[in-house]
């Protein structure tokens, strides 16, 4: 038992005397003369750069110019009242150029000239900064992908939904 014990303690020297060595002196080492200041802390470092963030946007119809091309798909423009829209989109009376979207149509809305008034909604990609970056001569790229047009609601459907 005893040698047991005379071992045991030695092995337990022999582990925990190579982690109490010396470190190597780093005094030669290039990455360490390379290490950039801290002048930019606090900044979005490498981060400035445009990235496309998908967006939702909602409001009624005020005009619409919209040729069919491949089945689904229409060119054109269309103008909106946005009344509801995420991730920064714009807000207000927006006019959106379409090339090659697909644009759905609700029951009983005309393709050929979908009624002023009528309920749309609009995704697409909107390009951002990164929150911390300088905005000067940015411009936000709007590109839509994707457009549903659906009948304008009766007036007095509101009323009864509020009611229930």
């Amino acid at each position: 038992m005893k040698k047991f014990a005379a071992l045991a303690a030695l092995l337990a020297v022999g582990v925990v005397a190579p982690a109490q060595a010396d470190k190597p002196d780093r005094a030669g080492r290039a990455d360490e003369a390379q290490k950039p200041s801290n002048a930019n802390k606090g900044k979005a470092k490498g981060r400035c750069v445009a990235r496309s963030v998908g967006f939702n946007a909602s409001g009624t119809l005020l005009e619409a110019t919209l040729t069919a091309g491949a089945p689904g798909r229409y060119d054109g423009t269309i103008s909106v009242k946005v009344t509801r829209a995420n991730h920064g989109a714009p807000k207000g009376d927006q006019t959106y150029t379409l090339t090659g979207v697909r644009v759905r149509f609700g029951e009983g809305v005309d393709a050929a000239a979908p009624a002023v008034g009528s309920r749309v909604k609009i995704s697409g990609k909107i390009t951002k900064l990164a929150k911390k970056c300088p905005a000067e001569g940015f411009q936000p790229t709007v590109t839509v992908t994707r457009v549903a047009v659906k009948a304008a609601q009766p007036a007095g459907t509101e009323e009864v939904k509020k009611a229930d």
